[in-house]
């Protein structure tokens, strides 16, 4: 049984400023210790890099503990009122090493003589959320040209990317936005997530009536900012003007095989083994999708459903001019990139043309279609050929009639 220290909050709020100031007051120690062991230079006799490296080798420090005790020694010696401050154990760790990394910016080093009483005074009366914010903002005001300058070079290099986990085929979102772009993302997003948040109260409380708390709620804040995110994605793609064409629609390309198996795994049948060459669950671009996830999501979601044979062939339409529709897209499926050797361009941005031509009685269905990107479907023009055995395999010949393999 764990004996009480103390009996009221006060008794409480007394124990925790009293070891918070014995923390600070050791930070001090090291941060002091630091600048006489630079100053001496007496690490480099036992070949040590710098005091940094002997203070997170003896004290057995974190690279990031050494970083904040090096920074917090160089900064104390312009701004001693920041050191005694925490060597009298009233500024806090973290508020002292947030203005070690503001010094650390040569533009606004010299404003921050002037600046230690405002630090001091914001660091006593704030959070550190909000001495953060604050002292963040003062650096912005100190060092404009600096902050312009830097904003304008992560909207130079902002970016976006969605990569894949190629063994449980999740995603990781990740990205980087300026200051102007990234808010009004922020303010966006705020409003979807908020909205998940009431669905999720909106169905606690018809389950638990007004008893309902947060640990009724059916998705946690992660879970819902991830479902705010997707449905984000899924109005653009809806609304007026989107990008998207109207008639788009999640394609799940599946090997026969494959399709029936996963119908037979979701009856509670005992699942079979599927060999590789037999084995399809993609996008139409060729991106693999986890089979149990899409086989579900197959039969309750608008997603559409592409089962193909052995070659790829999805369906014969008939003679026509030009692949339009279903056809188009039955093409597209035929493969997830141009055909051409060595040619990447996936099959959603490629033209989808004859591989016999048209004019020489080529018929158009999937079985004589090719997605081609637009440099290679000119190429054909050139008496270059093109043709897909009954094994689904591509073939490219030049005009002397090698193939190019």
């Amino acid at each position: 049984m764990i004996e009480r220290m103390f009996d009221t909050p006060r008794a409480a709020i007394l124990a925790i400023s009293d070891q918070a100031a014995a923390q600070r007051k050791q930070h001090a120690a090291l941060v002091e210790l630091h600048g006489e062991l630079e100053y001496s230079g007496v690490y480099r006799e036992d070949a040590h890099s710098s005091a940094k490296t002997m203070m997170r080798h003896v004290a057995k420090l974190s690279p990031s503990q050494a970083a904040a005790v090096e920074r917090g020694s160089r900064m104390v010696r312009t701004l001693p009122e920041v050191g005694a401050a925490l060597a009298a154990g009233e500024l806090g760790v973290a508020q002292f090493d947030l203005l070690g990394r503001v010094h650390g910016n040569p533009r606004v080093r010299v404003h921050m003589v002037d600046a230690q009483e405002w630090f001091l005074d914001k660091a006593g009366q704030l959070s550190f959320a909000d001495f953060e914010v604050a002292v963040r903002e003062w650096e912005r005001l100190a060092d404009m040209d600096g902050a312009a300058q830097a904003n304008q070079r992560a909207h130079e290099n902002r970016n976006a990317r969605l990569d894949q986990n190629r063994f449980d085929l999740s995603w990781d979102l990740s990205g980087s936005f300026a200051a102007l772009q990234g808010a009004s993302m922020r303010e966006i997003f705020a409003h979807y997530v908020a909205a998940e948040r009431l669905a999720d109260w909106e169905k606690a409380r018809a389950e638990r009536g007004e008893e309902a708390t947060d640990a009724d709620l059916p998705r946690t804040e992660p879970q819902r900012r991830a479902d705010a995110l997707w449905q984000v994605f899924q109005d653009a793609a809806a609304a007026d003007g989107s990008a998207v064409p109207p008639d788009f629609c999640h394609d799940i390309v599946w090997s026969a095989e494959a399709y029936e198996e996963m119908l037979r795994r979701l009856d509670g049948q005992p699942a079979l083994n599927l060999g590789a060459d037999e084995y399809r669950c993609e996008t139409i671009n060729g991106t693999p999708l986890e089979p149990t996830e899409a086989a579900a999501a197959s039969l309750v979601h608008r997603m559409r459903r592409v089962v193909v044979d052995a070659a790829g062939v999805v369906i014969d339409l008939g003679r026509a001019r030009r692949f339009t529709g279903s056809a188009r897209k039955a093409v597209q499926l035929s493969t997830a990139h141009c055909p051409w050797p060595g040619c990447n361009v996936p099959a959603t941005l490629c033209e989808i043309d004859h591989t016999v031509d048209h004019a020489r009685g080529g018929r158009t269905d999937p079985g004589n279609g090719g997605p081609f990107c637009g440099r290679h479907n000119r190429w054909k023009q050139k008496r270059f050929t093109v043709w897909r055995d009954p094994t689904g395999e591509w073939h490219v010949y030049r005009p002397d009639g090698s193939e190019i393999e």
